[in-house]
């Protein structure tokens, strides 16, 4: 039996984060900028796992909603981190909302794609506000939030292939 340094678990701030030593140190870094963004409640509310992998993207669906996280994300600064995870909260957010309100699998569109992106970023941009983020960051959010391409599709099998062609 093989036992992977990269599947040690431990809570931090009520939060599974599953990954490396190093991930998980600068995940708490990133959780406690969280909180002092009072943001912490929302990420515990609509993200139970965070999860070291090979790129970043919100599995917001099932009983436990997975934040995956690639290298470059998570080696970033802990500021740019920790807005990262809120981001990725804010679409498990949208898609919980979406499903009270249809009762079931909300469409894509509600959590994801390009209108849900815009309000993913200004949540993000809201709280690197906050956390007082140097202006280069919230111009780079700013920007993007304009017209957030860089996502892919929503659905289907081009938005698999999008995700599979992050580099974040």
């Amino acid at each position: 039996m093989t036992f992977h340094l990269r599947n040690q678990s431990e809570i931090i701030e009520g939060i599974e984060v599953r990954g490396g030593a190093k991930f998980r140190a600068r995940t708490r870094e990133a959780l406690a900028l969280l909180s002092q963004a009072r943001a912490l409640e929302l990420v515990q509310t609509h993200v139970k796992l965070i999860r070291q992998g090979k790129r970043s993207g919100m599995r917001a669906w099932g009983n436990t909603p997975t934040f995956v996280v690639g290298r470059a994300t998570w080696q970033h600064s802990p500021l740019w981190y920790a807005g990262a995870i809120a981001h990725d909260a804010y679409h498990s957010r949208l898609y919980d909302a979406a499903g009270k309100i249809n009762g079931g699998e909300p469409a894509a569109e509600a959590w994801s794609g390009v209108d849900a992106e815009k309000q993913c970023l200004a949540f993000q941009y809201t709280v690197l506000q906050t956390l007082n983020s140097d202006e280069n960051t919230l111009g780079y959010l700013a920007h993007w939030t304009e017209n957030p391409t860089y996502a892919g599709r929503s659905r289907g099998l081009g938005g698999w292939l999008d995700y599979l062609r992050r580099w974040w």
